[in-house]
């Protein structure tokens, strides 16, 4: 059986490579007012843990679930523990902004290249790209009984704090955007297949 294993392994390795990549601005940022730049580590100062990751997948699956499509669902899980790649460049060991693939900046860059290059039409990758950092705030906020994230940044140079239920829900936002373009997918598709 395939999964679309390739499909998996490409969209997968490109969210990595985009979080990243995404995460070099935090050196432009680091001395702006942000109260949050590190120097280290991150499997010393980012608390790496198996709880940590394995929390990550399911808060994605949770979101993927609801495209009732393998592919998806798999990615879905991915894309949350991945995004944690753009503390790869805290190995510099250099004073930077963490977290900045962590903010809706990215998020919506990451929608705009994975369905450029995957496919235009693929808005269910487009959402999941997207819910993705909702799904992964959620549980770093779950997991740390709070935390902050430079949201808007580099527009509105600061830092977001959430705390309590807010995890419940930012993951809830992120189900519900998956499950919106679930149903409008479905409904293009049953126009398509009417039409023919």
């Amino acid at each position: 059986m395939n999964f679309g294993i390739k499909f998996i392994i490409k969209t997968s390795t490109l969210y990595g490579i985009l979080a990243a990549v995404f995460s070099l601005i935090g050196l432009s940022l680091v001395d702006l007012p942000l109260s949050l730049t590190i120097v280290g580590s991150p499997l010393e100062v980012s608390g790496i843990s198996v709880e940590h990751v394995v929390g990550h997948i399911v808060w994605g699956l949770m979101i993927g679930i609801v495209t009732f499509k393998i592919k998806y669902f798999l990615i879905a899980g991915f894309f949350p523990l991945i995004l944690d790649s753009d503390h790869l460049i805290q190995f510099l060991g250099i004073e930077v902004v963490p977290r900045m693939a962590h903010s809706i900046l990215f998020a919506l860059i990451a929608v705009f290249i994975m369905m450029l290059i995957f496919g235009k039409k693929d808005y269910l990758l487009g959402g999941i790209s997207f819910a993705a950092v909702l799904s992964h705030i959620s549980f770093d906020i779950l997991i740390g009984g709070g935390s902050t994230f430079p949201l808007f940044t580099p527009f509105i140079i600061g830092v977001t704090t959430f705390q309590g239920f807010d995890w419940v829900f930012i993951q809830i936002i992120a189900v519900i955007l998956v499950g919106i373009i679930v149903i409008i997918s479905q409904r293009k598709k049953m126009k398509e297949e009417f039409r023919i």
